[in-house]
């Protein structure tokens, strides 16, 4: 069994079926997930936007919703009898059917950390009870688990494999009519509807300011494929500057443009990895703000700034998500040579940080020795 809850989920997921898959094509893998997994044979009970929530309070009203999915896949435990339990991420409801699965002696093996080393690190309890295997993307999230006498490997970060260094961008604007001699801007509201639907307008809304201070600008928007193209591009209508929608095609959209507003999350790391000059954006309900910022460790919420341990890139977090703080920003990210030459020369430190290519394949081995080290069944009813 496979539980993805984010669209960054089910692209570790497809990664993951696929390494496995490699070895043993008769493996049958099933739960949650998104597109991406079901393209390589995945059986899904419910797919990922079921789970689908953006913030603290704002997932209060999803709760019935989302306890009828936990019961219905602690049933698909013991009806399907797996010989593990694949966790991708997504805590808070992972590890409640991580706790049922230990009771039931099921393995439980889980990909990519919860960030309990920027809030609730009152859960390594509960991983240390739970988790037999956890696997993590960041080097310095191996020594907290080894700290706290968690079965764990890193393997390094799978967005390494997934950024060419010598992409060449002349045929992606050629195939989307951009122009060359034009400024490009990239912006990416986020790939759950709830983020786009929040982040959105104010994005648009500050376009009209940047081209009023530098000309004539270009932007692209990159569509996930978590969202409704339809409704992304309702919204883009109204805006008096074109923006020109791409289906998917993040990381090419990415390489493109020559800066981006992206909101936090993974697509914030890609940006890094792909070495260009840009922001972080992130809007939530006050409330949740509040709770966040109280609960939270780290003094930053971008990857790249959490591993850097300094802001080497904007972070434009509620109150400082205006219209006029991103245009500022833009601005700046798209004219100041000196800005962007020495954000781009900081991003290529991160890279170093990540490890080497090829973390699906050592993630795969891992899950592999938990299997055979599990051969004998252990299912109790």
């Amino acid at each position: 069994m496979m539980i993805a809850g984010e669209v960054s989920g089910d692209i570790h997921g497809a990664g993951l079926i696929r390494c496995l898959r490699s070895k043993n094509d008769n493996i049958d893998f099933f739960g949650i997930g998104g597109l991406k997994m079901l393209r390589e044979n995945f059986r899904p009970y419910y797919m990922l936007d079921t789970l689908q929530t953006h913030g603290l309070v704002e997932v209060l009203r999803h709760i019935p919703r989302l306890y009828q999915t936990l019961w219905r896949m602690r049933d698909a435990l013991e009806e399907e009898r797996p010989e593990a339990l694949i966790l991708i991420d997504y805590p808070g409801f992972n590890l409640k059917l991580a706790a049922y699965a230990k009771l039931k002696g099921i393995p439980v093996i889980f990909f990519n950390s919860p960030q309990i080393w920027a809030w609730r690190k009152g859960r390594l309890k509960t991983i240390r009870r739970v988790v037999d295997k956890m696997i993590v993307l960041f080097p310095f999230e191996e020594k907290i688990y080894q700290q706290a006498g968690v079965e764990v490997s890193w393997v390094g970060h799978p967005l390494l494999d997934q950024i060419p260094s010598d992409y060449d961008s002349s045929t992606f604007r050629k195939q989307y009519g951009l122009k060359n001699d034009l400024p490009l801007l990239a912006i990416a509201p986020g790939s759950r509807p709830s983020e786009m639907r929040r982040h959105l307008p104010t994005l648009l809304e500050a376009l009209p300011n940047i081209q009023k201070k530098i000309g004539d600008i270009q932007c692209i928007l990159p569509v996930a494929e978590s969202l409704d193209f339809k409704e992304v591009k309702m919204v883009v209508e109204s805006s008096t500057v074109p923006v020109t929608l791409i289906p998917e095609q993040f990381i090419e959209s990415i390489q493109a443009c020559d800066a981006a507003i992206v909101a936090s999350g993974t697509a914030s790391l890609q940006t890094g990895l792909a070495l260009k000059p840009f922001a972080i954006v992130y809007q939530v309900a006050p409330l949740t703000f509040r709770i966040a910022r109280y609960l939270a460790h780290t003094k930053y919420i971008g990857l790249v700034n959490v591993l850097a341990e300094k802001e080497i890139v904007p972070e434009l977090l509620q109150n400082n998500f205006t219209a006029s703080i991103v245009a500022e920003t833009a601005v700046r990210l798209l004219q100041d040579k000196a800005y962007r030459d020495k954000m781009s020369d900081e991003l290529k430190s991160i890279r170093g940080k990540l490890g080497e290519s090829g973390a699906y394949d050592k993630a795969a081995r891992c899950i592999e020795n938990v299997l055979v080290n599990n051969r004998t069944p252990t299912y109790r009813k």
